[in-house]
């Protein structure tokens, strides 16, 4: 697959600026709402993205919006805040392992 450049220099600096933005304002906030941030900068570029992917990223972008959107709702609750984040994890592990054939190198 060839390598394209799929985020503009705008969208590019508005990562940077948030990331930039999260560091400080997490030195004032309480030190749950990090893992949030994350997940907004996901979100961020998987919105960023989406039409530029490949089919079979896309595929992985459409289907984590529904659990991205229900994290954001169920943060206060640890437990499935956390599971939420778990199932999100095997699906992004799951892309990378088809899309670098680490299990036809594993046989």
């Amino acid at each position: 697959m060839a390598e394209k450049r799929m985020l503009t220099e705008a969208q590019a600096m508005e990562l940077f600026t948030f990331f930039i933005v999260c560091a400080r304002t997490q030195l004032d906030e309480p030190h749950h709402y990090a893992s949030m941030r994350f997940l907004t900068a996901a979100e961020m570029v998987r919105e960023f993205i989406a039409d530029e992917a490949s089919p079979e990223a896309q595929k992985l972008l459409a289907d984590s919006i529904d659990r991205t959107e229900n994290a954001h709702i169920i943060m206060n609750d640890r437990e499935a805040y956390t599971s939420a984040l778990d199932s999100l994890c095997a699906m992004a592990a799951q892309y990378q392992v088809e899309q670098s054939n680490l299990e036809e190198k594993a046989s």
